[in-house]
């Protein structure tokens, strides 16, 4: 087999497992690492910690360039795919540059999902999906006191804990998709909003019907429908992630939300997978599609797609009563959270 070349589109935790297993079961192999992202593999729960300061930016990494020299998987990051074609088995790049491939794994994992309402304020608002993305945080944080955070889901709450850490006044305007992809309640609200409080963050109802940059620039006037102006030196969104499939739009993949697959994470075509948080996976004793989230079931599913794409027969499983309906998708999460 020391002839087939593999493809992994992706350097997250789903990718990069991938990766490493093609070369743990198939030694001989040419294998391909294709990622948007400049760097090595990183550990996205842990950018609140290095805003923070409480860890280098070296332990944010979990797979260095380097390392996949050493395994010799070849690593194209800074490099992005714009089409796919499953049927030609040819993958073309930003640059035009294309490659073949006998086997394909699909890991692009998601992006900061921002409503509708809020998308001609999105320039105005900060996400956190990337060491470059903790960069800015840490450059604009040395100037503000005061953030507004809105969405509410589980990163921000961590992000939370990072700004209080350094002494920052927080306001935490707490939405409809709060705490995604967990679902929410009344209690949930309840228990959480006294948490924060308890720690001295002001916890906000309501909806924000403009953004305003306030000269010279260094701070915000955000205005909301039911309650008065507040004014903020940062504004940070967090509304969860939405996976980055947009070029296989045209490609004759099946999808919804993200990527549909089977249970063995076969997209439909031959020898092409998708895994990690941009699959829904097919659930048998459901009869229908789940999401996953989170680092461990990105690991796992990793490793069930590179098996599976070099002739093995692993389903997913996962017990049915721990998959839950959200905005009427069914989700999986491997997250848990303090505060």
């Amino acid at each position: 087999m020391s002839w087939q070349h593999y493809i992994v589109i992706g350097n997250g935790p789903a990718g990069n497992q991938a990766a490493f297993t093609l070369r743990e079961k198939a030694p001989e192999a040419r294998i391909t690492i294709i990622s948007g992202n400049v760097g090595g593999s990183f550990r996205p729960h842990l950018l609140p910690d290095f805003i923070a300061g409480k860890i280098p930016e070296e332990s944010l990494f979990v797979v260095t360039p380097d390392r996949y020299k050493e395994k010799e998987i070849t690593f194209r990051h800074g490099q992005r795919v714009v089409k796919l074609d499953p049927n030609e088995k040819t993958v073309i790049l930003d640059h035009k540059e294309v490659i073949s491939f006998d086997g394909l794994i699909i890991a692009v994992g998601g992006k900061p999902r921002i409503p509708e309402h809020l998308h001609s304020f999105e320039g105005l608002m900060l996400t956190l999906k990337t060491v470059e993305d903790a960069h800015v945080w840490i450059s604009r944080l040395a100037g503000v006191d005061s953030i507004l955070l809105i969405g509410g889901d589980l990163t921000s709450l961590a992000v939370t804990k990072a700004l209080l850490h350094l002494q920052k006044k927080v306001y935490l305007m707490l939405t409809e998709h709060a705490f995604w992809p967990l679902r929410p309640d009344e209690a949930l609200f309840a228990e959480v909003s006294d948490r924060l409080a308890c720690r001295g963050v002001e916890v906000l109802g309501g909806e924000i019907r403009k953004i305003v940059p306030s000269p010279p620039g260094d701070s915000f006037t955000v205005q909301f429908n039911h309650r008065p102006d507040l004014q903020v030196g940062l504004v940070g969104a967090f509304y969860g992630l939405s996976p980055e499939i947009d070029f296989l739009r045209r490609s004759g993949f099946r999808m919804d939300r993200g990527i549909l697959v089977d249970e063995y994470l076969n997209t439909g075509f031959e020898g092409v997978y998708a895994t990690g948080d941009c699959a829904q996976i097919y659930h048998p004793g459901l009869r229908n599609y789940w999401v996953s989230i989170g680092h461990a079931n990105a690991v796992t599913l990793g490793k069930v797609a590179a098996n599976n794409l070099l002739g093995g027969k692993s389903q997913v499983t996962v017990p049915t009563e721990s998959v839950f309906e959200l905005e009427e998708i069914n989700v999986n999460t491997s997250w848990w959270m303090e505060f």
